[in-house]
């Protein structure tokens, strides 16, 4: 009976001896391919969210503009610079939530009334990109209702 139980016992260790799981080899070989893809695959990912501010950013102006729109219609006069865009979020023109003054980077959206620059509106909306500042290229670059 002993000779049985230690049969199969060493019978199980010789089966697991030789699938003994993976080799250091093994494991460099995944993590080098993983790193590879890493590399190629975040840098897209990243430049997709960049992207996709952006349009989001346009999108938001281009939906103040609707609403300041309607608002002028039923005022006969646009907000003024000091009352901002706030003044649509008062009036329930525009859903009061936590962020929606602001764009995609976390700043508040720029509203001038009158407009300044050679807009064919009376008002002016702009964000100035992902740096906070004026000016600025790529992702950087100001986000105007008059361009």
């Amino acid at each position: 009976m002993f000779n049985i139980i230690r049969r199969k016992i060493k019978e199980i260790i010789h089966i697991l001896r030789r699938e003994a799981g993976i080799t250091l080899i093994e494991i460099m070989v995944v993590v080098t391919i993983l790193a590879i893809l890493g590399g190629l695959v975040i840098p897209r990912l990243m430049e997709n969210v960049d992207i996709a501010k952006v349009k989001r950013a346009k999108a938001d102006i281009r939906t103040f503009s609707m609403v300041l729109d309607t608002y002028f219609m039923q005022h006969n006069s646009y907000p003024t610079t000091e009352e901002g865009l706030k003044k649509l979020v008062e009036e329930g023109k525009i859903k009061k939530r936590k962020d929606v003054l602001k764009d995609p980077w976390g700043n508040y959206y720029e509203y001038r009334s009158p407009g300044e620059n050679d807009s064919k509106n009376d008002y002016e909306i702009w964000s100035y990109g992902a740096d906070g500042k004026p000016g600025g290229e790529e992702y950087d670059a100001d986000i105007k209702s008059w361009e």
